[in-house]
């Protein structure tokens, strides 16, 4: 079927409508519904003993956000399958690449749950994408003892004091000039002094990760000594990811669990 057009000329319709219905099969072509791009966190779990689980066990994982400077965090994936198999147990996690920070923490967690109850937990920071680069975590998982147990060691607002850098341990000095650093709760702010300059900054944790962010930068003393060792001690908080306790001493770790600094709860010296 032919049909005039203004300029006295005849136009196909079908030719007309073909066009029509290839344009908008084009259209449609061109803008492909996709998924957003992800990280992919996979991992393993085992847990500690040698206790049959029932076959309604699951395990229960997520890689959670720990970024936040109020202590809070965030779950960004989430998985949870059977954990009656044979260990150690798999999981993948796709982490949307828009919800990750270069320079941010994030954590993965795991639970052995029954009938929606824990049996199993992590109890150690798992550190993966963001700052640590890391795409894999082998995590384990120990025993949850539901009786009552000591209250878990605090390390806000105590005043820990330096006793061993790199390993090494500080020769006996005057209490009053010993690099020290309070992670004080209310508004998660760091003071202490590096033995020379003051120390200010905000800091996270959670559970047994932890870390440090210095202030903005302000003129610094020059000391006459000991400015090396200030220098090494500002790099060892710049890189702790993790602590741990070791009897009444506080160890500071690097991503990788190695020692960066060791310190002791002191009280203050009384002024003279």
């Amino acid at each position: 079927m032919t049909i005039p057009n203004p300029l006295g000329q005849c136009v196909s319709r079908r030719p007309l409508l073909g066009a029509l219905a290839s344009g908008l099969l084009l259209s449609a072509c061109g803008t492909p519904v996709t998924n957003p791009p992800s990280h992919i966190v996979t991992g393993t779990a085992r847990f500690e003993g040698t206790v049959a689980l029932p076959p309604n066990a699951l395990l229960d994982v997520s890689v959670a956000d720990v970024s936040r400077a109020d202590g809070s965090s965030v779950t960004l994936a989430h998985f949870a399958g059977p954990a009656s198999g044979p260990q150690p147990l798999r999981f993948s996690l796709p982490v949307e690449k828009r919800r990750v920070q270069e320079k941010g923490s994030y954590s993965v967690r795991a639970e052995i749950l029954v009938d929606g109850k824990a049996l199993y937990v992590t109890d150690s920071a798992y550190l993966v994408l963001g700052h640590s680069g890391q795409t894999h975590a082998d995590v384990l998982l120990r025993p949850v003892d539901n009786r009552a147990q000591p209250a878990a060691p605090r390390i806000e607002n105590v005043r820990w004091v330096l006793v061993s850098l790199d390993g090494q341990p500080l020769p006996a000095q005057d209490p009053g000039k010993a690099p020290y650093f309070v992670l004080n709760s209310d508004g998660h702010r760091v003071t202490g002094s590096g033995g020379c300059n003051e120390l200010i900054g905000t800091y996270t944790l959670n559970g047994q990760a932890l870390q440090m962010m210095r202030g903005p930068r302000r003129e610094l003393q020059v000391c006459s000594a000991d400015m090396e060792r200030e220098r090494a001690f500002m790099f060892a908080l710049a890189t702790t990811e993790q602590w741990a306790m070791q009897g009444p001493r506080l160890r500071l770790l690097d991503r990788l669990g190695a020692q960066v600094a060791v310190l002791e709860a002191r009280a203050a010296p009384s002024s003279p």
